[in-house]
């Protein structure tokens, strides 16, 4: 059995420090798993009555071994009536100071078991495969084989001993800070739960006043509108009625004038049509049809003597006559065309 140590590795300076083989292997058996290197050491029939294990290398407890060839193991022969289970085993033997390959020899049986790896003393056991030979058998076939180097309770792969890290502690550690955290904020939320309710009452009482002030001057409004839409109203009715009365003044005002001012017009009117008329008749006598052939002709007359006689009057239309009363009459010349045939 290993030795305790707890200063591997330093410096032997005062020959206070001896290290042996069993330190090297102390050294590494923290780091490492017992088992074979993953993929190496397999079992395989020979189709015979022996078995080859394949090179590579066996770690036991920090001592290894490295198998550079296959090893052949013979098996017994089998029993002629009794099925058994031998165990192909690397072994590490501390008393012969070696690791190799051997068969542990099962039991005869109707239901045989395999044999257990032996760890005791100084032997420690790897179990590479279980061979089954049943009663009569002379020669293994793999089929007999059943292969455990993956079983980690009987041999394994070797790997890194640090597959995991333990965190039980740690989980411990934080499983009581979050109990308290936990409680902590469970408080801190009733407090706030408490004070968000505090602050909805207090807030509904709030709007509730608001509420019925804002009802109150709605009311308040509402009164003044309607005194207001009243006083608009009669004032309004009182502003129809004078402008209805002064309308009624005004048309009866704008009649008399118009009858007044048509009837001092009519008798004007009158006279003027009659004078004109008288005019009409005084032109035209008792033969309109001679008169027009007379009038007619004076244009003729006018029109071919190639002046055109008017009455000379001023700008402010007065008329001009001589010192001796005589009407000062202005001729204009025509001219005509000698080829006219008016």
């Amino acid at each position: 059995m290993a030795k305790e140590r707890s200063y591997d590795y330093f410096w032997n300076s005062e020959n206070d420090r001896y290290y042996d083989a069993d330190s090297m292997g102390d050294w590494l058996r923290p780091f490492f798993c017992n088992g074979v290197f993953n993929g190496q050491m397999q079992v395989t029939a020979n189709n015979n009555m022996s078995v080859t294990v394949a090179a590579g290398y066996g770690y036991i407890n920090g001592k290894h071994r490295h198998f550079l060839q296959p090893t052949t193991l013979d098996l017994e022969t089998a029993s002629g009536t009794l099925d058994r289970i031998d165990a192909v085993i690397l072994r590490r033997n501390d008393t012969e100071r070696r690791i190799y390959l051997t068969i542990v020899k099962g039991g005869n049986a109707n239901t045989p078991t395999a044999p257990a790896p032996t760890r005791e003393g100084a032997i420690y056991d790897l179990k590479l495969a279980d061979i089954y030979i049943a009663a009569g058998t002379v020669r293994i076939t793999q089929a007999e084989i059943s292969d455990t180097r993956m079983n980690d309770a009987v041999c394994g792969w070797v790997a890194a001993t640090v597959n995991e890290i333990d965190f039980t502690q740690i989980q411990a550690q934080f499983d009581s800070y979050f109990t308290a955290y936990k409680k902590n904020i469970s408080d801190q939320y009733q407090e706030y739960f408490a004070a968000i309710q505090e602050f909805k009452e207090q807030a509904q009482s709030d709007y509730n006043l608001l509420l019925q002030a804002f009802q109150t001057y709605a009311d308040q409004q509402e009164a003044l509108y309607q005194d207001w839409i009243a006083e608009q109203e009669s004032t309004f009715e009182e502003w129809s009625e004078g402008q209805q009365s002064t309308f009624s003044q005004w048309r009866q005002n704008q009649e008399s004038a118009f009858n007044n001012w048509y009837l001092n017009n009519t008798g004007q009117w009158t006279s003027d049509f009659l004078n004109w008329f008288n005019g009409i008749k005084g032109i035209f006598s008792t033969d309109p049809a001679g008169e027009m052939i007379l009038m007619i002709q004076s244009l003729f007359d006018i029109i071919y003597s190639g002046t055109i006689p008017a009455d000379l009057i001023t700008s402010d239309g007065d008329e001009l006559i001589t010192t001796d009363g005589d009407q000062l009459i202005a001729f204009w010349t025509i001219k005509t065309s000698e080829t006219c045939h008016c």
